[in-house]
């Protein structure tokens, strides 16, 4: 759905799913969407690079979700919000 614009389906399924369940874990997200744990790896890394998630260890886990001081993080959510809700009326 919004595949185009972020240039990966992998981060359109992360974004997609934090947006929805409020954080998550890479081998969560590879297990539920049935992706190659390194893929999701790759791009939780990048998007924790450029600022837009924040990570913490839980244990031995690394646990991902949207970086509040991120600048664009109210547009960013509307824009996941409007992708899920759309999605669910398919």
């Amino acid at each position: 759905m919004i595949e185009n614009i972020l240039g990966n389906k992998t981060l359109e399924k992360i974004l997609l799913s934090i947006e929805k369940e409020g954080d998550c874990y890479a081998n969560g997200i590879a297990k539920k969407f049935k992706l190659p744990l390194f893929a999701v790896q790759n791009q939780l890394k990048k998007m924790e690079k450029t600022g837009v998630l924040k990570s913490r260890m839980y244990a031995n886990v690394r646990i991902y979700e949207f970086n509040p001081k991120y600048q664009l993080l109210n547009e960013l959510k509307a824009l996941l919000q409007k992708a899920n809700e759309l999605m669910k009326k398919r």
